[in-house]
């Protein structure tokens, strides 16, 4: 669960830790509380304090939390969930049965904790239910047969003593740390790692609980404590299971009945079983779920990671509350120890395990107004194959009614099987009568509404149609619609513009208009892009309403097949392009023999034939390959560094592709950076030029950041001075959204001696006095976190591009594992809580998609090129016939002088 675990190529001294790529915390925020006192580095300041017991531990915990949240204000708006594995099956029903009766606390303000469920693994949950439930579940695993399961427990608890009960298919392994064995075992593995890791081995096996030894050697190291702020002289030998020395004593033999307490809740409970541990065994587990005498609510069923069955789950109700009992196949008791992807996956997905989704007052499993022919009518288009389109009645998690323009679309592989459902869905209120609130709710509701009517005047109540319904007037719709689209709609986001239409048939007629539409999306995306957008050819006909919808939803996207001629000769990789308006242009990269190459190719896509030429420009720079091309001010190229002939270069070279003859001219400025290759740039205010990071000499990585101002008539490289700079890397990607602000993604970082591919955000705001890097990820560290949503797996060599309204697309790359790089991700960092998100785009996307570069082709359609095959993909945004926004890949350029097959 942890971010980090160890590296188990251990060779002596400090044990090395590693990034945990299944960390529970890339997806939650997680606090990890050594309870009782006296476990772990808990500590007390009087002996009396360490006597211990069920109840005491519990009482302690939960003020912990309360007065942990009161201290850390800033994550009282966060859900709150308690969770624990194995004994902490006792004390964590009673924690939260603690904090839901004192949820508002003391204090001024009330303290208003959003507890929202529990989560417990493996649970010790009933002595007797868990130990008698041993003998079944050894039964059903063929553990003991037929016979001594009918006779006396005494012969099968003998038959069982070898097992081992955490895993029952690992084998019992001589290290017992819970036993007080690990002491001598420790002190042989520091002393002579190389003859005690051979001893073990020695066996046929691979014993889990050894490994735990490393745990004990790092966390007694004292640089470690010293790094952790243990307080010298409060705790001696720290133990990974202290049975030992605990004064603790066991008082509470079962939790059935906090469950059945909290049952009568609005909470969530998630509780997973690892398929193969004896101790707390899914066999007792399920047995005293029910005896909760719950509500069934979604059967006995498989869940997936990767396609490959991960266990099984049900799920149940009684009211408001919800329960969902998960299994993890081939798990033993620590389940996250042994299958960590497949609990990664289960934290990541917890709402389709019907979990984090609290449930409101009006969340049934189907309310009666939901059309049962429109679900048929789902069920038939998925089992057919074909497209659905209809309007279906769903919830919000506050149990307020939606209706639901929903539309599923199958995609087709290369074998013509469908591999994917793509579905689109467009949400409006629904004015559905659904019966009274809880008193407490309708009490906020009127509260609310009263604070919103105090700020404004004060107007008759009319009647609303034939209804005997009467309705305030409110102050707003007093105002002209000129005064409404000005001042007040014009500022709003386009998605905003969209929710407000829906209102009334006043604001309906209001956002129909082109006026309104076209300030809309200058404000959201800049007078730059809104000018470039109306010289698209097709975007008046379009017009800026449904424009503005399909750059917001992409709605529209779909790959697409184009054709184009021409070739680009000798075939080289490495290069880099970019776009000047409709053209793309592609200069240098590296040849045969890795022979570095200084022509320049031109590609226009506006032609009614487009196809690629070799222009003649004057004074080329030298060759070179793992350099930037941008666009800056019209048509303005700008080059920067690379490696030449004569190694890595810090030049700079502007050419105008527009001037008769075109020629390349070499900028002189100032204090330059240090040489470099595989590094990263963009454009700032269509004059600035912004490079970081990259490889200098002898393989060092960078992580500076550099400015250079075209416009001025000697030009001065200015380093931009940060307290912090994200790790070092290359291969990572710097995009401009929201005017002066960069985004840095991905890239090959640094970390300690190694090196990582990463999936790390940062921005940086140019517009503030003193510039910082922000860490958007919330860590410094390569791939270990990311912004909510289903983030693109680490890589590098892969492209970033800018699209209207601040939004990030990335594409491509080289990715680890078995990932597909040609997913595209989305992320728009100017939300309060950045998400990313996968664009699914109908069509048959390029198959190789790393060393291509990126551009920005008629200012909304972006371009890239990639290192494969001659292929040419576009992504087209715009409704087919019309207007276009596009992502546009070319393969490696081949020698044969032939037509571009295209998409």
């Amino acid at each position: 669960m942890s971010p980090v675990s160890f590296n188990l190529n251990y060779s002596g001294g400090l044990p090395t830790l590693e990034l945990n790529e299944y960390a529970w915390t890339k997806t939650i925020n997680m606090i990890f509380i050594d309870a009782p006192v006296g476990a772990g580095f808990s500590y007390s300041t009087t002996q009396e304090s360490y006597f211990m017991d069920d109840y005491k531990s519990a009482t302690q915990t939960s003020e912990f939390m309360k007065k942990w949240l009161i201290q850390h204000p800033e994550f009282l708006e966060n859900n709150l969930y308690i969770g624990g594995q194995s004994y902490s099956g006792i004390p964590v029903p009673m924690v939260v049965q603690h904090l839901y009766d004192n949820r508002e606390g003391g204090g001024s303000p009330p303290l208003n904790l959003k507890l929202r469920g529990y989560v417990l693994g493996n649970p010790i949950t009933d002595i007797h239910i868990d130990r008698n439930a041993r003998i079944p579940f050894a039964h059903g695993f063929a553990l003991i047969s037929n016979r001594l399961y009918q006779s006396a427990k005494a012969n099968c608890n003998e038959l069982l003593r070898h097992i081992n009960s955490e895993h029952i298919l690992e084998p019992s392994c001589r290290v017992n740390l819970t036993r007080g064995e690990n002491s001598t075992l420790q002190r042989s593995l520091m002393e002579n790692p190389t003859e005690f890791l051979s001893r073990l081995g020695e066996t046929p096996y691979y014993c889990l609980n050894e490994m735990f030894l490393l745990s004990e050697i790092w966390a007694n190291d004292r640089d470690v404590r010293e790094a952790l702020h243990v307080r010298e002289g409060t705790k001696g030998q720290w133990k990974r299971c202290n049975r030992t020395t605990l004064a603790f004593t066991k008082v509470v033999n079962s939790t059935v009945a906090y469950h059945r307490n909290l049952s009568m809740t609005g909470l969530r409970a998630l509780i997973f079983s690892g398929d193969h541990d004896m101790i707390a065994s899914y066999v007792g587990t399920q047995q005293w779920i029910n005896s909760l005498n719950l509500t069934l609510d979604d059967d006995w069923r498989a869940w997936y990671t990767d396609g490959q069955v991960s266990g099984y789950t049900e799920s149940y109700i009684n009211g408001d509350f919800a329960l969902t009992h998960a299994t993890v196949k081939g798990a033993g008791h620590v389940t996250a120890a042994y299958k960590p992807k497949q609990c990664y996956a289960m934290a990541k997905r917890c709402d389709s395990l019907r979990f984090l989704q609290y449930r409101g007052p009006f969340a049934k499993r189907r309310h009666p107004l939901v059309d049962s022919t429109v679900v048929s009518d789902i069920r038939r288009c998925l089992e057919d194959g074909v497209e659905f389109q209809g309007d279906l009645l769903n919830f919000r998690k506050d149990g307020s009614p939606l209706m639901n323009r929903l539309r599923l679309t199958p995609i087709y592989g290369d074998d013509e099987t469908i591999t994917h459902v793509i579905g689109i869905q467009f949400f409006t209120e629904a004015n559905l009568d659904l019966g009274p609130l809880p008193g407490s709710v309708a009490k906020e509701s009127t509260r609310s509404s009263d604070r919103l009517r105090s700020g404004f005047p004060s107007y008759p109540s009319v009647p609303s149609g034939n209804r005997n319904v009467c309705r305030g007037v409110c102050g707003i719709l007093q105002l002209s619609d000129e005064v409404l689209s000005v001042k007040i709609l014009s500022l709003l986001a386009p998605r905003e513009i969209a929710s407000i239409g829906s209102v009334c048939r006043r604001f309906y007629e209001i956002t129909k208009n082109e006026d309104l539409w076209r300030m809309v999306c200058q404000n959201a995306w800049g007078s730059e892009t809104t000018r470039v957008l109306e010289a698209v050819p097709g975007a008046k006909r379009l017009g800026w309403g449904r424009l503005a919808r399909e750059l917001t939803t992409l709605e529209a996207s779909a790959w697409r097949k184009v054709t184009i001629g021409g070739a680009v000769e000798p075939s080289r990789c490495n290069f880099s392009a970019c776009a000047v308006g409709s053209r793309v242009v592609l200069f240098g990269g590296e040849g045969v023999n890795m022979q570095p190459m200084n022509d320049t190719f031109v590609l226009d896509l506006n032609a009614s034939n487009p196809e690629w030429q070799h222009v003649q420009v004057s004074s080329p720079p030298p060759g070179r390959w793992g350099h930037t091309l941008s666009c800056v001010n019209g048509s303005n190229l700008v080059v920067f560094g690379g490696c030449g002939r004569q190694g890595l270069l810090n030049d700079v070279f502007v050419l105008d592709l527009d001037a008769k003859p075109p020629a390349w001219r070499e900028i002189s400025g100032l204090a330059p950076p240090l040489p470099r290759s595989w590094h990263s740039s963009c454009t700032l205010d269509g004059t600035k030029l912004i490079v970081s990071g990259g490889c200098a000499d002898s393989g060092v990585l960078l992580s500076d950041t550099f400015l250079l101002d075209l416009s001025m008539e000697k030009p001065i490289w200015r380093e931009i001075p940060v307290a912090w700079s994200p790790p070092s890397r290359l291969g990572h990607t710097l995009s401009v959204y929201g005017g002066r602000k960069i985004l840095m993604f991905g890239g090959l970082a640094k970390s300690g001696p190694l090196r990582f591919r990463s999936s790390d955000v940062y921005t940086m705001d140019l517009s503030e006095d003193s510039p910082c890097w922000r860490c958007v990820t919330g860590s410094g560290m390569p791939g270990a976190g990311n912004p909510a949503g289903i983030a693109p797996p680490p890589r590098l060599d892969h492209v970033a591009v800018s699209l209207p309204g601040g939004r990030i697309l990335i594409f491509g790359g080289s990715v680890a594992g078995f990932h597909s790089a040609s997913q595209l991700y989305l992320l728009d960092p100017t939300d309060e809580k950045p998400a990313w998100r996968i664009l699914n785009v109908p069509g048959r996307p390029p198959r190789f998609a790393w060393g291509h570069s990126t551009c920005v082709v008629g200012g909304t359609r972006n371009g890239c090129s990639v290192n494969s095959t001659n292929y040419l993909w576009r992504v087209q945004s715009y409704s087919p016939g019309e207007t276009e926004q596009g992502i546009i890949i070319r393969s490696r350029l081949q020698q044969q002088n032939q037509r571009n097959q295209s998409y």
